[in-house]
């Protein structure tokens, strides 16, 4: 459960201002820093910085915030406002109705909790369950504890699933708990344990069949499908005798707290009933009044009940409840502003939340420092607004509670519209964080990889593109950390296999020209919604026959960070596979997808025994995959010299994939390029980052820079006018557009801003490891140990590197001068000898 503390300003007797989360509402996240537990909000009462609430919150300890509520009026007016300190407690999105009674004599096993599940006829997400559910796990809340075993499993005969026996019993009594629709009858039996075939019969609702049973000495209850219409098995209820049947407790849902206020301390404490310890708010001396608020949503209701200044209860549908403290008027004098104190606390019992909440005079002195961390160089100034405004985005888009793999968790969102999880949104999360909280960046990564004997190959949902691996790149090339290398390498190894099409139930290596298809596991295969070949693929109903080009790619530059990877950390008996593979998929892509006619890697289409026909075309007749994603094995490094001035000249050419606002996904020349499209026709970060790291694994920083500096630019002219984090920018004039407090897909723009200009940055492309990385302090020099991806033939690469800007700098690999360029002060180009051996490079100031 999750217990919100807000704060809704307004005008006294007038407008008040709701910070909605799923739409836009005048509030905006304005500055977070994790490290220090600051966070701040903005409210907007008059646009644009004329009449403001900003909201600021300081964590003390782990169950303790402090709150300075600063209201400003920049007006020439006096002003009246008031503010309302808001309380709620919110349960998960499946709250069971039913729950076994404590006084339950027997134990309960829930369907999903099983040693072993086994289906006959497999299915492609056997070993990849969407968001990392149990497999043959189904959610709702008519279920006790909001999870049973999928109807498929009683549909067809030879399924079978086993549970351990509890206690070490040997024999008595179990009772099957199902929900199974009316007139329905499925079949099961239990071999060497029930005396006979077990017929369950549906009513509609949940229901109940008592068994007996002989362990005969064995620990596991086995449960075979004799097939049926299916049923979903809720659970099952072990006990020693007849009758003892699972006593239920209704589970209903109590939104109210049980509520103790001190009117005279100015203090609430908050006891709610399902859930544990106590919730205590204390506040400054003002005028106030203590009032609840009986209904689910705030934003109709308790506008249409801001003149009721009356009554200390509002109600409305008592289908929600909020705590408030009203407090009422705030006089601002013009040019002025006026701070107000509150405080919120958790205890495991009232009396350690009211010696907290007595303590608040102590805690109001606590320093809140928004200064930004690190030292950037001047000439990044004009983008440190913006950069500001992302990066409280990134921190404060926190939800909770998210369920996946039978636990609750905390979880960073692209948004939170999407209370969710998403896999390639959540690895470019994590590259966000690699920038700001290095701690937080490694979990979200461990979010979505799996250990060893997980039923998931990775925690999946959306879009397959394998970001966490370029995220774990990122965050050992700026940790070096062995550690990490080795936690993650199985990790990642595993997610590999399943992409690749080596794992278990992983269905995307089917076809005989071992190009890669996703499409059993989401309609999308790289992110872009509506990229024209891959809607024409599912308009079209080709799935079975036509592969995409950036799976392919993707695995080959996967394969080859993880052969690094494998040789950092002593895994080289790992080597031969990866190699393999690399040798395969660039010959199948080489081979069957290049299409020397459009200058692009084609979709290519396949016959009914699996073998390469040739490109997916438009109704013209033209290549359906010009755009981005027949450019992808640039990034994947397996382009002959042609091919990649081919694509270069397609990628940065106005006339094709550059657009006044940067690189966008479809080829304007192409006859299926829309200016109204989602994706099509619209700029966004993601995929430019790829090329953006890919320019410079080809040795062209200055390419890399025309990415970074567009989409910097772009932003910054976006963001500090509106205060908005864009999903996405039109790409003729550079608007922003999608969900307005975005940081998902958008946060390579805190890699480009730190890598153009935070002093103490190397950024490489997708070919270089660090193990060693140190500079000086006073950033005037650097030396660090590079890996090389020896899979990929030696040719020359660049890095980027931000410096002391008051210095001039010469660089040296293994001793030899390097080329270098400082297009700005402080940042460097450098171009590495075309060479795949391991070496040192040193960065000094010349005398």
């Amino acid at each position: 459960m999750r217990f919100d503390f807000f704060v809704v300003p307004g005008y006294y007797r007038n407008k008040v201002l709701i910070p909605n989360v799923l739409f836009e509402s005048g509030y905006f996240p304005w500055y977070a820093d994790s490290a220090k537990g600051h966070y701040v909000y903005r409210y907007e009462l008059e646009w644009k910085d004329q009449v403001y609430v900003d909201v600021d919150y300081q964590v003390m300890r782990n169950n303790t915030v402090i709150c300075l509520i600063r209201c400003v009026n920049r007006t020439k007016l006096p002003q009246n406002l008031s503010l309302n300190l808001m309380g709620s407690m919110n349960y998960p999105e499946i709250w069971p109705k039913n729950k076994v009674a404590a006084s339950s004599a027997g134990s309960w096993i829930n369907a999903v909790d099983y040693r072993d599940l086994k289906f006959a006829s497999p299915h492609p997400k056997d070993n990849l369950v969407t968001d990392g559910l149990m497999r043959g796990e189904t959610r709702s809340a008519d279920f006790i504890g909001g999870s049973a075993l999928t109807k498929r499993f009683c549909e067809l005969a030879g399924n079978q699933v086993s549970y351990k026996i509890p206690g070490g019993m040997k024999k008595g009594f179990i009772t099957l708990v199902y929900l199974a629709g009316e007139q329905s009858v499925s079949r099961l039996s239990g071999p060497g344990l029930l005396e006979k075939e077990i017929v369950l019969r549906g009513t509609g609702k949940l229901s109940t069949l008592e068994v007996p049973f002989d362990s005969k000495g064995t620990s596991s209850l086995v449960l075979r499908s004799l097939a049926g219409d299916g049923l979903e098995l809720n659970g099952i209820f072990f006990s020693g005798r007849s009758g003892q049947m699972p006593a239920l407790e209704d589970n209903q849902k109590i939104a109210a707290p049980e509520v103790s206020a001190d009117a005279a301390k100015r203090q609430l404490i908050l006891k709610y009933r399902d859930a544990s310890g106590y919730y205590g708010i204390s506040w400054d001396k003002a005028l106030f009044k203590i009032r609840e608020i009986r209904n689910d949503e705030l934003d109709v209701f308790f506008r249409k009940m801001v003149h009721n200044h009356v009554d200390s209860i509002l109600r409305g549908n008592n289908l929600g409840h909020f705590e408030n403290v009203f407090i009422r008027p705030l006089e601002l004098p013009a040019e002025s502003e006026l701070n107000l104190r509150c405080l919120v606390t958790y205890g495991k019992d009232p009396n350690q939340v009211r010696q907290t909440i007595d303590s608040l005079d102590l805690f109001k002195s606590a320093l809140m420092d928004s200064a930004a961390s690190g030292s950037y160089l001047s000439s990044g100034q004009p983008y440190a607004f913006s950069q500001k405004l992302l990066r409280a985005a990134l921190a404060e888009n926190i939800v909770y509670p998210i369920y996946t793999q039978r636990n609750y968790i905390r979880h960073f969102t692209p948004g939170k519209w999407w209370n969710s999880l998403y896999t390639w949104d959540s690895g470019f999360i994590a590259l966000g964080l690699n920038e700001t909280d290095l701690n937080s960046a490694l979990e979200c990564i461990n979010a979505y990889t799996t250990p060893s004997g997980s039923q998931s190959a990775f925690i999946h949902h959306g879009s397959p593109v394998p970001v966490q691996v370029y995220a774990l790149l990122d965050a050992l090339n700026k940790t070096q950390s062995k550690a990490a290398a080795q936690y993650f390498y199985p990790r990642l190894k595993r997610y590999y296999a399943f992409l690749s099409g080596s794992m278990g139930s992983s269905t995307t290596r089917k076809l005989s020209s071992n190009i890669l298809k996703t499409w059993d596991y989401f309609y999308n295969s790289g992110g872009w919604d509506d990229y024209p070949a891959q809607v024409a693929v599912h308009e079209q109903k080709l799935e079975s026959s036509v592969t995409p080009v950036i799976t392919t790619a993707q695995c080959i530059r996967f394969a080859k960070i993880l052969r690094m990877m494998a040789r950092a950390t002593g895994n080289r008996a790992d080597l031969p596979l990866y190699d393999k593979d690399i040798r395969t998929f660039s010959a199948s892509l080489q081979q069957y997808a290049w299409n020397p006619e459009s200058g692009y890697f084609s979709y290519l289409r396949h016959d009914q025994s699996g073998k390469p026909e040739g490109p997916l075309r438009y109704s013209d007749g033209n290549d359906y995959n010009m755009g981005l994603d027949g450019a992808y094995p640039l990034m994947a490094g397996i382009c002959d010299s042609a091919q990649q001035s081919i694509l270069l000249a397609k990628i940065f050419s106005p006339r094709h994939m550059w657009t006044p606002s940067g690189l966008g996904v479809v080829d304007q020349s192409a006859p299926y390029f829309r200016k109204d499209g989602y994706w099509n026709g619209s700029v966004w970060m993601p995929h430019q980052w790829f090329m953006w790291k890919t320019m410079l694994d080809l040795g062209r920083p200055d390419l890399a820079m025309q990415i970074a500096s567009t989409g910097l630019e772009v932003f910054k002219k976006e963001t500090d006018n509106s205060y908005y984090t864009f999903e996405h920018y039109l790409a003729q004039n550079g608007r922003g557009a999608g969900w307005h407090q975005f940081s998902g897909l958008s946060t390579p723009l805190l890699s480009w801003y730190n890598a153009c200009y935070k002093q103490g940055t190397i950024t490489t492309g997708f070919e270089i490891l660090l193990q060693e990385s140190t500079f000086k302090e006073d950033f005037s020099g650097y030396e660090g140990e590079l890996i090389f991806d020896e899979s990929t033939p030696a040719h020359s690469r660049s890095i980027m590197v931000c410096l002391n800007p008051s210095k001039r700098y010469h660089a040296f690999f293994n001793g030899k001068e390097l080329r270098l360029v400082q297009p700005y002060p402080g940042l460097l180009y450098v171009t590495l000898p075309g060479a795949n051996k391991s070496g040192k490079i040193i960065i000094r100031t010349k005398t």
